[in-house]
């Protein structure tokens, strides 16, 4: 074997020792890198999605409020106020308790407040509510949604846990 045909071997080893680890290197860049970022920014658009939710406007006679029927409703959350005028109440969606990824509800707010004891929240910024939400796309009322204190905190826990 000639001096030049041992440098080509060579050359060709060396190749191939270099060619295959990056070809390894870049393939595991493209996974953690690609696939993570498209990852990422599908789960981005799920929970920065918007409901709008309706506030009842008339209430019948109310029941005490149980973890069965606030259990019923499909949508379940716990979010902030974030900003508030008299026709629409924003809140970003801190934890979802039943029903798909919400990140903000849009709340429309009716003309007329209701009356106090249809049992809603009246909004405030900065404040935390549990709300329950029907399919319809109404906030229950009777109780099963409001500011989260001591007692409604409870009932969320035993109907959703």
């Amino acid at each position: 074997m000639s001096v030049v045909e041992e440098n080509q071997s060579f050359d060709l080893r060396l190749l191939w020792l270099l060619l295959i680890p990056g070809i390894l290197v870049g393939g595991l860049f493209l996974r953690i890198f690609v696939f993570h970022i498209h990852d990422r920014s599908s789960s981005v658009s799920a929970s920065t999605s918007t409901m709008t939710v309706t506030v009842p406007t008339q209430v019948g006679r109310c029941a005490v409020p149980t973890a069965q029927q606030l259990a019923q409703e499909p949508t379940a959350v716990e979010a902030t106020a974030t900003s508030v005028d008299a026709t629409t109440a924003v809140l970003r969606t801190t934890r979802v308790l039943a029903g798909g990824q919400v990140g903000q509800l849009q709340v429309t707010l009716p003309s007329t407040p209701p009356p106090t004891d249809a049992g809603v929240p009246r909004f405030t910024v900065g404040d935390s509510y549990l709300l329950a939400i029907s399919s319809d796309g109404t906030l229950a009322g009777c109780g099963l949604s409001g500011q989260a204190s001591g007692d409604l905190e409870k009932l969320y826990t035993s109907a959703f846990g």
